[in-house]
């Protein structure tokens, strides 16, 4: 075999050996899982819990909603690493997201007014792309263009100092198709799940028997990154 492609091989193995030994900093299952159920991750989680409850109280109050539900969601994946084409930005990311459910039988327009009056007087911040005024246009053309097509249904979000994420807020009708929240599966790269999940059917036939309407407030949160070792 020629010198040179010899020493082309030689390069070529390297380079390749190279670039599998940047995933050797990736955490092992066990090192994650030890991590997202630290201490210190798990008091972060909390603390940014207070913060979600406290920003999504804001935006529901004072209104006409009646509470029925509230689903939780905290959930860690490790970062994953492979040296022929990187790894992902973090080694161990946590977030946390709630949802909060409410019904009313009162006429919607009107209530979402008064959500969006609430949330404003309660120092929340419209997002440029989601006011009350869209929400009303939509309802005084009956969901349709001129030409009788179907409107995207219009949405309300916030935004609160401090909160790295929108509060969301959407409708629909209580006989609407309705889907639950599945809880995640504990698989890699998940390393940690604790969930609050609600059954939704179970719902329509409980609590939402007496409202037409089933309102949602939702926000989530990054509690916790870890960066790759420098």
């Amino acid at each position: 075999m020629a010198p040179r492609r010899l020493i082309k091989l030689a390069t070529v193995a390297a380079l390749v050996l190279m670039l599998a030994a940047c995933g050797s900093d990736a955490p092992t299952r066990d090192e994650a899982t030890r991590e997202a159920q630290s201490a210190a991750v798990r008091q972060a989680s909390a603390s940014k819990a207070e913060q979600i409850s406290t920003v999504l109280s804001a935006a529901a109050q004072p209104s006409p909603l009646k509470p029925v539900a509230t689903a939780t969601l905290d959930i860690c994946h490790a970062g994953d690493t492979n040296g022929l084409w990187g790894h992902d930005e973090y080694r161990l990311t946590c977030r946390l997201s709630e949802t909060r459910y409410f019904g009313t039988g009162s006429d919607l327009l009107d209530v979402l007014r008064e959500v969006d009056k609430g949330a404003k007087a309660s120092g929340l911040m419209p997002a440029t792309t989601s006011a009350i005024e869209d929400v009303e246009r939509y309802y005084a053309a009956n969901g349709r263009t001129e030409d009788g097509l179907l409107l995207p249904l219009p949405g309300l979000s916030y935004f609160a100092p401090g909160h790295d994420s929108p509060i969301w807020v959407g409708w629909s009708q209580v006989s609407d198709p309705l889907n639950s929240q599945s809880v995640p599966d504990l698989t890699w790269p998940t390393v940690f799940v604790e969930a609050q999940p609600v059954d939704l059917d179970a719902l329509r036939v409980g609590p939402l028997q007496r409202h037409q309407y089933l309102v949602t407030i939702s926000s989530w949160t990054r509690y916790y990154e870890a960066p790759w070792p420098s």
